[in-house]
Parts: structure tokens; C-alpha cells; sequence
């Protein structure tokens, strides 16, 4: 790595890049000289190298902890576990939540097939059926799905959560 000189004078301090070279000992000798010159008469520069020396110095000391022998088993049965109990967690899920969607929509069809029939029962079969739907049989078909749609809400809020592992 080639430094001009201009890059050490003390008011053109050096980069963080060349700092963290020459904290972790990249630096070739005379680089590491002439940064060290630099140090010694900029302040930050010197808490800067002071800082990245004790970093680097934590580092060397530190020691992982050991790991246990049947680490890798113990860690592949905890994964395996984890997706088997995802696995089935999420077939549940679909499974409710498919009859919990469909439920309504098919009472609503039901109540809406009721409507009609009754509505198209009094009148003489020799016409050809119109469809024909009031305000009534519509604030009906609201109210009625309005319902569905608060029973859907208690059933969801009182069901029991699945036991996380």
C-alpha cells in the first residue's frame, strides 16, 4: 500500500481504512512508522489507535466457549423437531381456516337460495322466473352476513393458541 506523505501531516489525518490496517498489524514497517510519527502528534489519531489496539487486544484474549460432542446431533434433532411441528401446525391452520372461510359463504348462498325461492313461490309458474330482489331481502342478506362475520370474529379471538416449542 502506497501512502503519500501529505496523508499523515496533522491536518490531513490518515483514513479509518489505513487505521484499521495498521491496528491489525497489515501495515508494512515504514507505513507503520510514519503513522506511529503521526499519532504521537495528532490526538485523535492517537485515541483512535489506542482504541483500535485495545479492540484488537479483547480479541486476541477472547476463547469460545467448547462445544459439546454431540453438539451437531443434538442441533439436526432440534431442527427436525422445529419443522415437524411447523409442518403440522400449518396443515391445521389450513385446514380451519379453509371451513372457516367457506362456512359463511355457504350459509349466505343458503339464505340467499332461501330468499329467492320464497320470494318466487307465490307467483304463477306459467311466466318465466325474473330475479328480482327488494331492499328488504337485501338489508336482510347484509344483516345476515354481518352476523356470520361477528360469529367468525368471536370463534377466531376464543380459539386456543398451539403450544410453541
Amino acid at each position: 500500500m502506497d501512502i503519500p506523505a501529505t496523508e499523515f501531516h496533522m491536518t490531513n489525518c490518515p483514513s479509518e481504512d489505513l487505521l484499521l490496517d495498521y491496528a491489525a498489524g497489515h501495515l508494512d514497517p515504514a507505513q507503520a512508522a510514519q503513522f506511529e510519527r503521526h499519532a504521537d502528534s495528532c490526538a485523535r489519531c492517537a485515541e483512535l489507535r489506542a482504541s483500535q489496539s485495545a479492540v484488537w487486544l479483547t480479541l486476541d484474549e477472547w476463547e469460545p466457549a467448547p462445544v459439546s460432542e454431540n453438539f451437531n446431533r443434538e442441533l439436526w434433532r432440534r431442527i427436525d423437531a422445529d419443522e415437524a411441528s411447523r409442518q403440522r401446525g400449518w396443515g391445521e391452520t389450513l385446514k380451519s381456516a379453509f371451513w372457516k372461510r367457506i362456512a359463511p359463504l355457504g350459509l349466505a348462498a343458503a339464505v340467499l337460495t332461501g330468499v329467492l325461492v320464497v320470494n318466487h313461490s307465490d307467483r304463477p309458474t306459467a311466466k318465466a322466473p325474473s330475479m328480482v330482489v327488494t331492499a328488504t331481502d337485501a338489508d336482510q342478506l347484509e344483516r345476515t352476513l354481518d352476523d356470520i362475520q361477528l360469529l367468525h370474529e368471536v370463534d377466531a379471538t376464543t380459539a386456543t393458541p398451539e403450544k410453541v416449542m
